[in-house]
């Protein structure tokens, strides 16, 4: 995930650092009152003419169980040491009797930088302040005071400002007030929120919003949803006039950054030599910034939304989402090939809020009108127009031309699975088995990236305990570096107690090692299908194929029935044949999604199909 913006909202923080559930399941019964309850929330952001901000959050939260005190007691907040400052004002603790503990604030209040990692690291001066309340215990209350001050308006004259309210949290009541210039035009998206009032006084107009937990209480956890700007609540304040401006804004940072210099042209020109087609030409190029341009999930230097010019990017070797898409573009300009800077959203969020937010966006790909294709180098192990499951199915903000398009969903036309075992049950009872995989297309980016970082053997382990079973398998790719190609694997080794041997016995035909699963749709469909809210749903077709040979001293007794279920875009056939002391199997799962998040509604629609492809992988085969 690549940064755009480096101001973190401290609510949305909070959660994201604490590991909050954002989104929601069934809600809380009487009987099951909260674990934590917020009895104070107010945050008050005041806005001057140049779009600098000033926020003051103060809060009391209530912790009713050992889990609350473990989750507050200790209380992060997010901000940017560039570019804004950070005043703890006043914590402490209060106890049930009401004898209050301040906090230390010298001792008691520290600071460390963002989570890094060894695979993409993060150059930020994203920065957490730890606030560890004194002597928490059960019953108790924290409070919090504390003041969020921009240096500079991330860009001038602008600004935008969004806090989430997680429907899993209870607050008595929530005040957000905004206090700006009473002549800035304000766009406000207040989702799930109660305006309170709105006056202007002089030159200053202040609004003020309000959020209480619903009288049946907050709602349970529920851990695949949508993103909370898909579900609210939440408060959008921002004086950018559309999505159109916001990309206009960020598309004036690319256009001062696009290199068209004798270093960039000779490139394109080396890396094309020979080739004419326009096309292969940009995926020559796609392939070469891919494989060459080490990815940084962000790189601060011009700005938080500004890439650094192309030649720096190609000097260096690396750079975050904005300069891949930078180098990209120059590349392909050098060969007269337009290309456009994309911003969407790498994440569960798959709507727009109504005010336009930079939070809608985290990360920057290239749209290339003239064939049709989105491409983001960054993922690196993506052929030419292949995005992953994360950005699929989102908008996409043009920023050239300010229209919002939409990238595709995942589907079986750019996500396939294949897989062919042979599995050959010994007199033991364990098998020796024989796999051979062809991934395309995006159900080929998890396997690639694996390869790249583990052994043969390791990957094979974990694929073995991802589906519980034991023995030994090493994967090997039959085309590792070709990743214009569909990846091609082998897998060899054995499974461990398959079968009981002697019979009479039945064998539970088994979901053997893979990437893509026909059993974790049908479990996917079962679960979800009794959650309300939306959660994202993967549409990768699967075509598995098994051929089963027991041992000589069996007789095979009965084989399951074939089975052929349709329910609009879902699509399953099992079939069984026998060929004496073996059976061969094949089950193909088609998924014609055209979104990727999946409501309750179908779900339960899709419920019957899913019981029966259940059931159809727990049948057996009868031998004695």
């Amino acid at each position: 995930m690549c940064q755009l913006f480096l101001r973190v909202v401290s609510q949305a923080a909070r959660a994201a650092a604490l590991g909050f559930v954002l989104a929601c399941a069934h809600p809380a019964s009487a009987a099951d009152a909260p674990e934590y309850r917020f009895t104070q929330y107010e945050r008050a952001v005041t806005v001057d003419d140049s779009g600098r901000t000033v926020k003051h959050v103060v809060f009391s939260v209530v912790l009713s169980s050992d889990a609350a005190v473990q989750r507050f007691s200790q209380y992060v907040v997010s901000y940017n040491g560039d570019l804004q400052t950070l005043t703890i004002d006043a914590a402490q603790t209060v106890h049930a009797n009401g004898e209050k503990v301040p906090a230390d604030l010298k001792a008691a209040v520290f600071d460390q930088p963002t989570p890094t990692s060894t695979v993409a690291p993060m150059f930020s001066s994203q920065r957490l302040r730890f606030v560890a309340f004194p002597a928490v215990k059960r019953g108790d209350t924290v409070q919090l005071s504390y003041t969020l001050t921009d240096r500079a308006p991330m860009l001038p004259g602008k600004f935008d400002e969004i806090v989430y309210f997680p429907p899993t949290e209870a607050y008595d009541a929530a005040l957000e007030t905004l206090d700006t210039p009473a002549g800035m035009p304000v766009r406000i998206d207040a989702k799930g929120m109660q305006l309170v009032s709105d006056t202007v006084q002089g030159k200053r107009r202040t609004q003020i919003y309000r959020y209480r937990t619903p009288a049946n209480g907050p709602l349970h956890e529920q851990a695949d949803t949508v993103s909370p700007l898909d579900t609210g609540p939440y408060f959008i304040a921002t004086n950018y006039a559309d999505y159109a401006q916001l990309g206009r804004v960020y598309e004036e940072g690319v256009e001062s950054r696009v290199a068209r210099s004798q270093p960039i042209q000779a490139l394109a020109d080396r890396i094309t030599q020979g080739v004419t087609d326009r096309r292969r030409q940009a995926v020559l190029i796609y392939d070469w910034v891919s494989r060459n341009i080490r990815y940084l999930a962000a790189w601060v230097g011009a700005g938080p939304v500004v890439p650094h010019n192309a030649d720096e990017v190609l000097r260096n070797g690396y750079g975050d989402c904005k300069d891949h898409d930078v180098l990209f573009i120059s590349l392909l300009a050098a060969k007269g090939i337009r290309a456009d800077s994309v911003l969407v959203n790498l994440g569960n969020s798959y709507r727009l809020p109504a005010a336009p937010t930079w939070a809608a966006f985290n990360h920057a790909i290239t749209w290339l009108p003239e064939f049709g294709v989105f491409a983001d180098t960054t993922s690196g192990f993506s052929p030419f127009g292949v995005l992953t499951f994360s950005s699929s199915d989102k908008p996409a903000l043009d920023t050239v031309t300010g229209h919002m398009l939409h990238t595709p969903p995942q589907n079986g036309e750019n996500s396939l699975s294949s897989s062919d075992y042979t599995i050959k049950v010994g007199e033991n009872g364990d098998a020796d088995v024989r796999g051979a995989f062809v991934l395309n297309g995006q159900a080929a980016f998890t396997p690639r990236r694996a390869l790249f970082r583990y052994s043969g053997d390791r990957i094979g382990y974990e694929l073995m305990k991802k589906i519980g079973l034991t023995g030994a398998l090493h994967v090997a790719a039959l085309n590792r570096g070709a990743i214009d190609q569909p990846l091609e694997l082998d897998l060899t080794g054995t499974v461990n107690s398959i079968a009981l041997m002697p019979g009479p016995a039945a064998l539970a035909i088994p979901t053997m090692p893979g990437y893509s699963s026909i059993k974790a749709f049908a479990d996917y469909v079962l679960v979800q299908a009794s959650q309300p809210v939306e959660a994202p749903c993967g549409g990768t077709a699967v075509h598995e194929h098994y051929d089963v040979t027991l041992p000589a001293s069996s007789r095979i007794i009965a084989i399951p029935p074939n089975v052929d279920s349709k329910n609009g875009v879902i699509h399953y056939t099992a079939t069984y044949r026998q060929n004496g002391q073996s059976v061969e199997i094949d089950r193909v799962l088609e998924r014609n999604f055209q979104t990727n998040v999946c409501g309750p509604d179908v779900l339960k629609q899709w419920f019957g199909t899913a019981l029966e492809i259940s059931t159809d992988l727990k049948r057996q085969i009868l031998y004695r």
